[in-house]
């Protein structure tokens, strides 16, 4: 409960239509490099994820046939996105004792020796429970990290970091916490690094001093150390301008649909929607500077004269 309030607080929500296609946040952390950091997928249900199985080294091989699961759950979520995303395929999904588990995104594969493996964080905690068995609401963050319990990296607390959005070119405060497993929330280890300004900083109690120019830096937190144990924060982009009021009011998400009919509509910040199939319908009028892809099927778009629509059947910009 506690970690899940500190998302509240540090992650700028905005208020959909009744009738929007549910989105949720997914982050994917492999060793030293994210292979998503944190878009907004719609999620197809059922969807299919290919079978693996662990052969007899303990590595994650595939195997025949497919495993359904519904979407809207912290695994279908990243099946389906890996259906969008070439980045997350191949994804294996593999059956033990306790249920159905990732074992292989992209080239990163469990193993036994050393002993490593997909982990989840739902609001980041980890649930007691197999991926496919918790269901998501629409403010759900998501987070798949490989582990790799021989050296120690991504076994930690996730490092979770906040910074006003909105800001004049010069120095910012940034905070960053550590939550644990089950939710505890402390600062985050001193020493932390915070990259994207004009220099990386380092925190003390939590917190770090950072330099920004003018325009926009995207920041991360990552613990300290040449392997750290903690999980790397997830990105989050910031505006510098003179006047800080000309800064969008929200960072602005990427958001990718489903090959079904789908509606969508911006945040307050600079969003990109990709549509995908079906006959979709996007408003992204207000906020940012938007673009928005759209797909296979008759799509329609109402951005802003500034907003860049493109392939869309039918597209009014303008007020």
């Amino acid at each position: 409960m506690v970690a899940a309030a500190l998302a509240l607080a540090i992650t700028t929500t905005t208020t959909t239509t009744a009738s929007a296609t549910p989105a949720f946040s997914l982050r994917v952390e492999a060793p030293g490099a994210s292979i998503d950091p944190g878009t907004f997928y719609a999620p197809r249900s059922p969807v299919n994820a290919q079978r693996g199985e662990l052969a007899g080294s303990g590595n994650c091989v595939r195997a025949a046939g497919d495993i359904p699961l519904a979407g809207q759950t912290a695994l279908g979520l990243v099946a389906s996105a890996a259906i969008a995303n070439g980045a997350l395929g191949q994804l294996l999904v593999a059956e033990d004792a306790f249920g159905n588990l990732i074992c292989k995104i992209g080239a990163i594969t469990e193993t036994d020796a050393p002993f490593t493996g997909w982990l989840y964080r739902v609001n980041h905690v980890a649930p007691p429970l197999s991926g496919e068995l918790v269901g998501l609401t629409r403010s759900d963050e998501v987070l798949w990290v490989f582990a790799n319990f021989g050296s120690g990296q991504n076994t930690g607390d996730e490092l979770v970091l906040s910074a006003p959005v909105q800001n004049a070119p010069g120095t910012i405060p940034v905070t960053v916490k550590a939550v644990s497993f089950d939710g505890n929330v402390v600062n985050a280890p001193d020493g932390t690094v915070v990259s994207g300004g004009t220099t990386p900083a380092t925190t003390v109690g939590g917190v770090a001093t950072v330099s920004v120019a003018s325009g926009f830096a995207t920041l991360r937190a990552t613990g300290p150390g040449a392997v750290p144990t903690e999980i790397p924060s997830a990105q989050l982009r910031i505006c510098a301008f003179a006047n800080p009021a000309d800064c969008p009011p929200s960072p602005g998400r990427t958001i990718v649909g489903t090959d079904l009919k789908d509606t969508f509509k911006g945040t307050g910040g600079p969003d990109t929607i990709r549509t995908r199939g079906g006959n979709d319908r996007v408003f992204v009028r207000g906020g940012g500077i938007d673009l928005v892809k759209c797909g296979k099927g008759k799509d329609t778009a109402v951005g802003d004269s500034t907003d860049r629509l493109r392939g869309c059947e039918k597209a009014r910009t303008g007020r």
